[in-house]
């Protein structure tokens, strides 16, 4: 029975999706509501997780425990699509094998979205002591070490070694910093008061190692966040580099030597290994280049988006961001050149789509702004820019329920 499974699957032609982030979870769903009426392909999905993270909430798990994951069995329910548990370890591009351990699958098309990793940068002591903000396990983490310095403190009778432990330091400014920082600046104030601790003793210190924090949006829009983090009792500390840490300092380049317990390391990513092992050839970062149909440079039958592809911007020619509005768009977009490619269909280049920003400053303030027609943007500061961070992370469990055809909760 189990041979006779086996030949069946091999007759299938197989379209194999790595990584059920943003991007992989929505080009798996867009493929298989393309090829409901073509039983001869099978959609496969693999990851080493049973579930999708919403990862542009993991700073609400690491400090509220927020709820931010989908089990991907309710997600594909009724799809033509197979999930695969287990981490691939490696990708034959040219005899068409992605590997999982011992286990192989043979594929037609493949289309690579790994997610990323934290990237250190080869700092002396970065690794082993501090948190990366990258999965859902990192957030528990976190707000499990969180959650024990707040109750030792309430205990600890010697002054400096309480400010010590209430030292939080977050290593990089960009979004995910900025976020974390403004969600902990809540969290703690909860704290001092549940434990009885002096909130004046709690420091929460953000290192950008450029001249703002969120150096990759518009150079206003950065300063009114800045504003507002200093308004919450943030420091902030730019144009420093972490130079070194051990489980109780961190040095700075400036030479400054900050006492603490705790560094959250938000400060870069890195492709994954397997992919630079892979023979296909990387850019920035060791992302995967790709031409202006997400296509692998030099591989008709393989596809890369979301942190994986190394994908320009057609009009400012400069690199992607790694954010999830484009790993969105890249997966529905590469879904659909699959398609196109098989039944004689006209492929269609990566034209990236600014919808607007959003930053998360606590749970009931964020600062945003929204496209509009005719170049223009709205924009929404307080409580209006929280409930707009509210509706696009509601968005996207719309679109995933508009892809499955199903009702999703989580």
């Amino acid at each position: 029975m189990e041979d006779s499974k086996a030949s069946v699957m091999e007759a299938k032609k197989n379209i194999v999706v790595m990584g059920a982030g943003y991007g992989g979870i929505t080009a798996a769903l867009r493929l298989a509501r393309l090829f409901r009426l073509h039983p001869e392909y099978q959609i496969h999905l693999i990851d080493r997780n049973p579930y999708h993270t919403l990862k542009t909430q993991l700073h609400e798990a690491a400090v509220r425990k927020t709820e931010i994951s989908i089990p991907i069995d309710r997600i594909i329910q009724r799809q033509n699509i197979i999930f695969h548990l287990g981490e691939a370890t490696r990708i034959d591009s040219i005899g068409h094998i992605v590997r999982m351990g011992n286990r192989s699958l043979s594929f037609n098309y493949l289309v690579i979205a790994l997610g990323s990793q934290a990237n250190f940068y080869n700092i002396p002591g970065l690794q082993e002591s501090s948190f990366p903000l990258q999965t859902l396990r990192d957030a528990q983490q976190i707000y499990d070490s969180i959650s024990q310095l707040c109750a030792y403190a309430a205990t600890e009778p010697n002054e400096e070694r309480r400010r010590d432990t209430l030292r939080f330091v977050i290593g990089g400014g960009g979004l995910s910093g900025v976020e974390f920082a403004a969600e902990l600046a809540d969290h703690v104030a909860q704290c001092t008061r549940n434990y009885q601790v002096n909130p004046h003793e709690v420091e929460i210190i953000i290192i950008e190692s450029g001249s703002r924090v969120v150096p990759k949006m518009d150079e206003s829009f950065a300063m009114r966040i800045h504003k507002k983090l200093l308004e919450r009792g943030i420091k902030i500390i730019t144009g420093t580099k972490i130079d070194s840490r051990t489980p109780d300092t961190v040095v700075l380049s400036s030479g400054e030597v900050l006492r603490t317990r705790t560094v959250i390391w938000t400060g870069g990513i890195r492709i994954q290994e397997l992919v630079k092992e892979s023979g296909m050839k990387t850019g920035q970062l060791g992302r995967i280049i790709v031409d202006e149909f997400l296509q692998v440079e030099g591989n008709l039958f393989v596809y890369a988006i979301g942190d994986n592809a190394l994908a320009l911007n057609p009009y400012t020619k400069e690199p992607v961001p790694a954010a999830a509005q484009f790993a969105l768009q890249q997966g529905r977009l590469v879904a659909n050149n699959i398609y196109a490619t098989i039944f004689g269909g006209v492929r269609r280049p990566y034209r990236p789509k600014v919808l607007g920003e959003v930053v998360s400053l606590g749970r009931h303030l964020a600062i945003g702004w929204l496209a509009l027609p005719l170049s223009k943007k709205i924009t929404f500061v307080g409580f209006l820019g929280s409930l707009l961070k509210t509706a696009i992370q509601e968005r996207h469990i719309f679109l995933l329920r508009k892809e499955s055809r199903k009702w999703i909760t989580y």
